[in-house]
């Protein structure tokens, strides 16, 4: 059985022809790619983190019991992923300047954990580069977002009921 998946298989110019069914599955499309890509950063963050926290924990152990150091994740991981984590809601709002600092976090994250030599570390980066083409996926998607946004009813795109549709309560 097929897996059931919304796209979006319109141009930018046809949208304002579409009707409001159209224009919401539309919306909803987008509005499902968007929350996918925060969902996954969300969770990347959160794994980058709690690595970072417990390796620091285990590597601290191991000092005090065995007075020899393990190698150490990049501090510059973390706060590039904290980083990450907040780029993300201006990310999330499609503006086009916040996507392309995301990328660039993004890259910065990769580059300290390869830069630091720490192989410990290096089985984010390819989460790291999955992250970075989501959103470029994104970018992609501006244009339909841009006249999704500017069209009445968004992003909704339902009217509402006439008086005669609504009953009171008694």
């Amino acid at each position: 059985m097929g897996k059931f998946q919304l796209k979006i298989d319109v141009e930018p110019k046809d949208i304002p022809e579409l009707d409001d069914a159209h224009k919401r599955d539309c919306a909803d499309a987008l509005k499902s790619k968007i929350n996918g890509v925060m969902r996954y950063t969300m969770i990347f963050v959160a794994v980058l983190l709690v690595f970072f926290g417990g390796y620091s924990l285990f590597s601290f152990t191991y000092l005090l019991r065995m007075n020899e150091m393990l190698p150490q994740v990049p501090w510059s991981a973390a706060i590039f992923a904290v980083l990450v984590f907040i780029g993300e809601f201006p990310a999330g709002m499609m503006k086009l300047a916040a996507l392309i600092v995301e990328i660039i976090l993004y890259a910065c994250l990769v580059l300290s954990i390869i830069l630091s030599a720490s192989l410990t570390a290096i089985w984010l980066v390819p989460f790291a580069v999955y992250g970075a083409f989501l959103h470029v996926g994104l970018i992609t998607l501006l244009p339909i977002y841009k006249v999704l946004s500017e069209q009445k009813g968004f992003p909704e795109f339902t009217s509402l009921p006439t008086k005669e549709e609504v009953t009171p309560k008694k």
